[in-house]
């Protein structure tokens, strides 16, 4: 018989064994039965309003949303707790009117295992109960610049909205930006900025307090605000660019008011041969007004459009003068062999007319130069629908060679012209 190993003999020793089963499990004993502490984290705080309460006020607390809670107890129990064994609550259900409260936090076992909860961090919270509020409040800014002596245009928001507590609302008049907007080369920079809440319409004055944004939200707390570093020309003239293009009226037949206007803008549009502001006039129209006083009235915001600034305060038209008193109105029967018929469409014809009447506007000097082929005359079909059933609207130029001022009077860039299919 081969001899046992000493680890069998010890098996076959029941008395040692027994002895060993005693001590292991006395070992056990002791090692699950120590006192232990944990701290457990993330432990969710749960609060609210009793329910006749909660339909017209609200909680507002932005202090925190969790506790950590110091537990002690047998560490085979400690060990395997987790938060969602823990409940921590803060009881509101006597609240029943606005106001800001400190409230301690109730923390208890949710288990159905035994342990000791030793404390709470934090003890106690914060929370303000008041009416939800909406409003809109303007944004002032005070914003300094470098370089100095630019009109700085910038894209900030005029308005933003807010909302909270009734009672921090109705104490916020305005948003406040401010800062230093640095641009050595004097081009765009855009710079981000905090919206500050005050209890003035001019945080800069005495007496003006910030509203704290603990509890309020706003529609935008921070902006992107975009400036534009732009050049000042106080006495920017105006030019009258007309329509047909050939025509030039001397200042004598016409005035301006205001003549000029200031304005900011890009350095290269204010100086020099750009620095001027056309007002466009159809004077082929004008005629109906012959030896009357034709009047026109432009607004400023269309005429200098997103290029110019205008920094002339409280003007906000320009009124353009014409005197046709001087002027004379003469007709013509243009004939045939003065019109021209372009792009006439494929498969169709048409009868140009023996004559074309024409009526001229201009100085009577330069009226008496005019003859009947003085004028030329385009039918232009290009982009015409054409149609033998219908009269089609055909576009129609007409140009006038003389000397002196003069012009064609159209009421109208089409003519009717009925079209024969071949």
């Amino acid at each position: 018989m081969k001899n046992k190993s000493l680890f069998g003999r010890l098996l076959d020793n029941k008395k040692l064994v027994l002895i060993l089963s005693f001590v292991l499990s006395f070992m056990f004993w002791m090692i699950s039965s120590d006192n232990t502490t944990q701290t457990i984290t993330d432990v969710q705080l749960d609060y609210s309003l009793s329910d006749s309460v909660s339909k017209d006020l609200k909680i507002f607390s932005t202090s925190i949303d969790s506790v950590t809670v110091n537990v002690a107890g047998k560490r085979v129990i400690i060990d395997s707790l987790t938060s969602s064994d823990i409940t921590a609550t803060v009881d509101l259900f006597a609240v029943s009117k606005p106001g800001t409260g400190t409230y301690p936090i109730i923390v208890e076992n949710n288990s159905n295992m035994s342990f000791d909860i030793e404390g709470v961090e934090p003890e106690n919270i914060t929370i303000m109960v008041d009416r939800e509020a909406t409003k809109t409040v303007n944004v002032v800014s005070n914003f300094s610049y470098n370089p100095e002596g630019y009109y700085v245009d910038n894209n900030l928001p005029a308005t933003v909205e807010i909302t909270g507590p009734e009672t921090l609302v109705d104490k916020v008049k305005c948003a406040y930006v401010t800062g230093k907007v640095n641009s050595p080369d004097a081009k765009a920079v855009t710079n981000t900025y905090t919206l500050r809440l005050f209890d003035s319409e001019d945080p800069n004055s005495a007496g003006a307090q910030e509203v704290s944004t603990e509890y309020i939200t706003m529609s935008y707390s921070s902006v992107d605000v975009s400036f534009k570093f732009l050049k000042i020309n106080q006495n920017m003239p105006f030019t009258i660019k007309y329509e047909p293009s050939t025509i030039k009226l001397n200042s004598f037949y016409y005035t301006v008011t205001p003549s000029t206007i200031s304005v900011a803008g890009q350095e290269s549009l204010i100086t020099g041969e750009n620095a001027i502001t056309e007002l466009p006039i159809d004077i082929g129209s004008l005629s109906k007004y012959k030896n009357q006083i034709y009047n026109e009235t432009f607004k400023v915001e269309d005429i200098l459009g997103d290029e110019f600034v205008n920094k002339s305060d409280g003007v906000e038209t320009i009124k353009v003068q014409l005197d046709f008193s001087n002027f004379s109105m003469e007709a013509f029967e243009v004939p045939s062999s003065r019109i021209t018929v372009k792009n006439m469409p494929e498969g169709y014809s048409y009868s140009v007319p023996s004559t074309f009447a024409v009526s001229a506007v201009g100085t009577s000097s330069a009226l008496s130069n005019l003859t009947e082929n003085s004028f030329s005359i385009v039918y232009d079909f290009d982009g015409v629908t054409p149609s033998a059933d219908t009269p089609v609207n055909v576009p129609v130029s007409i140009t006038v060679s003389g000397n002196g001022l003069c012009w064609v009077y159209r009421t109208s860039d089409t003519v009717s012209v009925q079209l024969t299919a071949e």
